[in-house]
């Protein structure tokens, strides 16, 4: 059985997972064809909004084209992913983004708030509309963060502590020579 999908904005959508499951070779190829029509979608709006004067539609068809150029972008993510591991993060990186991930979380919450704010107060449908679809992008940012917060900056960081019991854990001499 496939998967339900509820927004406040759409009607209800079942995703059906549509038969077997894909192997590596058909994932990567899957994704490619992916990366490339969100490309394609890029390259219409670009065109469809080159001339045009109407500053709030063409800012709204601009504001879709950038998703599809992040959709693109975490699907180049993914085709590295599958096609091998992912590198660790030493823990110096993690120190260098931690709190900047950390402080991040903080503002997406406050512009959680803040465009609830401005739709609920606004006398104006236009303002209303596109506060809440912002809030919901805000939402799914803040939820993305605290969730690569918790799956991989903690869990995949590279301490010096793990890599030398990975290194001398089963030596005899534990780094030094002779023992």
């Amino acid at each position: 059985m496939g998967k339900h999908l509820k927004s406040k904005h759409y009607r209800l959508v079942q995703i059906s997972s549509g038969g077997a499951e894909m192997d590596k070779s058909q994932t990567l190829a899957f994704i490619a064809k992916a990366i490339d029509m969100e490309n394609k979608i890029v390259a219409l709006v670009e065109q469809n909004t080159a001339k045009l004067g109407h500053v709030f539609v063409k800012d709204l068809l601009l504001a879709i084209s950038q998703d599809s150029k992040k959709h693109a972008a975490l699907l180049k993510s993914l085709q590295e992913a599958v096609k091998g591991p992912t590198p660790f993060i030493t823990q110096r990186e993690r120190d260098a983004i931690a709190k900047g991930i950390e402080e991040h979380i903080k503002l997406e919450a406050k512009a959680v708030e803040t465009y609830a704010e401005l739709a609920d107060k606004s006398d104006n449908q236009q303002v209303k509309i596109i506060a809440q679809v912002i809030r919901e992008d805000e939402l799914r940012h803040h939820a993305l963060l605290k969730e690569l917060h918790k799956t991989v900056i903690e869990p995949e960081t590279l301490t010096e502590d793990i890599i030398y019991e990975l290194i001398w854990k089963d030596a005899p001499w534990h780094g030094t020579p002779g023992g």
